[in-house]
């Protein structure tokens, strides 16, 4: 019996420590998701580039419509509410429409059959370049 309860009583303390380190992993990852969605930027102005020049800047702030014509075909690229998507284009695999909706500074859409990437920049001088202020 003895020899029975021993291990009862390891078992016990090893779940305990294991609950003890599942959460401050629950803890530590909740910390670090605070702090990414905490330091994000709201972005100020889309970038488009082609061939890996930049083509055309846009204020995130104004809602426009743009066809993008390149030499592999073309996308169809929709600002509005503060966020910014391609709705359209005519490569095979729509990856950079299914992409979505971007606005955070950093994020970005690419259409590699297109030779195409869609960047949000942010802060003043993303938005100087674009009014001229």
């Amino acid at each position: 019996m003895k020899g029975n309860m021993r291990q009862d009583q390891k078992n016990a303390a090893f779940k305990r420590g294991d609950l003890y380190l599942l959460g401050g992993c629950l803890l530590a990852a909740l910390v670090c998701c605070g702090l990414w969605l905490g330091f994000r930027k709201d972005g100020g102005a889309v970038v488009v580039e082609q061939d890996g020049r930049e083509t055309a800047r846009y204020a995130l702030s104004e809602d426009r419509t743009v066809r993008i014509e390149g030499e592999g075909g073309y996308n169809l690229l929709v600002i509005r509410g503060g966020e910014a998507w391609l709705s359209e284009a005519d490569c095979p695999t729509q990856l950079c429409v299914k992409t979505g909706k971007i606005r955070f500074a950093g994020q970005s859409i690419v259409c590699l059959p297109h030779r195409l990437a869609v960047r949000i920049l942010g802060g003043a001088s993303a938005l100087d370049a674009v009014t001229g202020g």
